[in-house]
């Protein structure tokens, strides 16, 4: 369940409307938006702020998890022993590897005057600040990430370590606030929990994806070494029995 806080006329911002127990608390003051948001997130006003990973957690995680891959494909390829099968496993393993530390510097969240943008590994999601419900923190001590609802459902996280800076997120609740227009109501609770269920649900599935993508791979590693051990390989990487 989620708690939903908002400021209504003789009541304080720390009454609560919803459960009693959250994953993210909304903050908000209803009727202090002072602009129109744009409704469709597709405006092109002024950047505010850009949020990226630092450049010195770009750096380390680009050298320690792609240095090595350079010279172990250097030396995998050329390798005549190896079957084909077991250097194609090790190619798509070490192509996911490359294709994380692409996220990792793509990865972005831009404040505009007039909707914000999370930019990911293939695509940039733009929500105008009209259409934005919530914006906050995970209440759960062992994730830092902050958390956007929008008028569709859909709840995703803000990267680019939104979420390590407390003072940015309280930054970027400002300009929501000012440009979401007076027409914004804290979202109904039940509507917050179903997305919260489909979020959940997409980072289920993520997570199953990787572990499923990396069990194959060490399968394949096994069977090619268990194999390399009572078979022989012909020119073309066919196994071939004794």
């Amino acid at each position: 369940m989620f708690v939903v806080e908002r400021r209504v006329p003789g009541r304080g911002l720390g009454d609560t409307v919803g459960g009693a127990s959250a994953d993210l608390r909304w903050e908000g003051h209803v009727g202090a938006g002072s602009g129109s948001g744009s409704g469709s997130g597709s405006g092109s006003g002024r950047v505010i702020r850009k949020y990226r990973l630092p450049p010195a957690q770009l750096v380390f995680v680009t050298l320690v998890l792609g240095l090595p891959g350079l010279p172990l494909a250097g030396t995998l390829v050329p390798e005549d022993d190896l079957p084909v099968t077991f250097k194609a496993g090790m190619l798509v393993l070490m192509g996911w590897v490359y294709l994380g530390i692409v996220w990792f510097w793509r990865a972005a969240t831009i404040v505009y005057e007039d909707h914000i943008a999370v930019r990911r590994l293939f695509r940039t999601r733009r929500t105008a600040w009209s259409d934005v419900l919530g914006i906050g923190v995970e209440n759960d001590p062992s994730s830092s990430r902050t958390m956007l609802l929008d008028r569709e459902g859909r709840l995703f996280a803000l990267p680019g370590g939104v979420g390590a800076q407390p003072a940015e997120v309280r930054a970027i609740k400002d300009v929501w606030v000012r440009s979401r227009g007076e027409g914004w109501t804290a979202p109904a609770e039940g509507f917050v929990s179903a997305a919260r269920h489909r979020a959940s649900a997409r980072g289920s599935a993520m997570v199953s994806a990787v572990f499923l993508t990396v069990g194959s791979f060490l399968v394949l590693l096994l069977v090619g070494f268990v194999l390399g051990d009572v078979l022989s390989w012909d020119d073309k990487g066919i196994p071939v029995l004794f």
